[in-house]
């Protein structure tokens, strides 16, 4: 009996461990339970399938606003990452079905992980900041129609390049510096880093910290006083 879930992989060769799931993962399973197994499937296809039709459908439809189509594309790619990462997931779960505890620390060490969860990384960073900059671009449409904020086609290409290298850049910073960041991305079985406990290294804890809730509240805090500024200034047409 140990007590975190997470230190029964340190024991491959018991047969039974508790607790004997953190949730997620099992000792059996590295997804925990049938309807974690049977969703991640349908939320993959659902998830590629669907942003790959948009693509196709977006790009066979002559569009007005092209530049708006090139930012849905984009949210489309990012989204459809996160599927493939779903895939992986599912792909891994089958490989290491009924004897995973005793691969769990090969696993959340090996390559595979460290790569699927740095593509969960990405898909997640890009896609807020991209719902964010479009979320803004049209908040300038209408509440200035007649100024010329409209984003040129260099212009968006260049945030959409910037985006996508940012996306990458927070991705891939916990690999610069293994002593701060230890293994960042094998923290749990399905290589997401959440690093919600003590247990993980300082500087890991507050990347995370930083990268979820920091970015989270400072694009709610810029989605919020877009809509505040957007009512005030509706106010002298009512």
């Amino acid at each position: 009996y140990f007590k975190k879930f997470e230190y029964c992989g340190y024991s491959p060769n018991v047969r039974s461990c508790k607790p004997n799931t953190d949730g997620i993962s099992s000792f059996e399973n590295l997804l925990a339970n049938i309807i974690l197994r049977v969703f991640v499937w349908v939320v993959a296809c659902i998830t590629c399938f669907g942003n790959v039709f948009v693509i196709c459908l977006r790009s066979c439809i002559a569009s007005e606003n092209r530049h708006h189509t090139m930012s849905i594309k984009s949210l489309c790619c990012a989204d459809c990452l996160m599927g493939v990462y779903l895939f992986f997931i599912g792909a891994f779960d089958i490989k290491y079905y009924g004897e995973y505890n005793r691969h769990t620390q090969n696993w959340m060490e090996s390559t595979q992980c460290q790569l699927i969860g740095s593509l969960a990384m990405l898909s997640t960073e890009v896609s807020v900041m991209l719902l964010t900059y479009m979320t803004l671009e049209k908040y300038l449409c209408i509440v200035f129609p007649f100024n010329n904020y409209r984003a040129g086609k260099k212009q968006t290409l260049s945030t959409l390049i910037a985006i996508w290298v940012l996306g990458f850049i927070i991705a891939v910073i916990p690999f610069w510096d293994k002593d701060s960041f230890g293994n960042y991305y094998g923290r749990n079985g399905v290589c997401f880093p959440l690093h919600s406990d003590r247990t993980g290294k300082p500087g890991a804890r507050s990347y995370s910290t930083g990268i979820f809730l920091g970015e989270k509240h400072a694009n709610q805090g810029i989605l919020h006083s877009s809509l505040s500024h957007s009512r005030f200034s509706c106010k002298p047409y009512l």
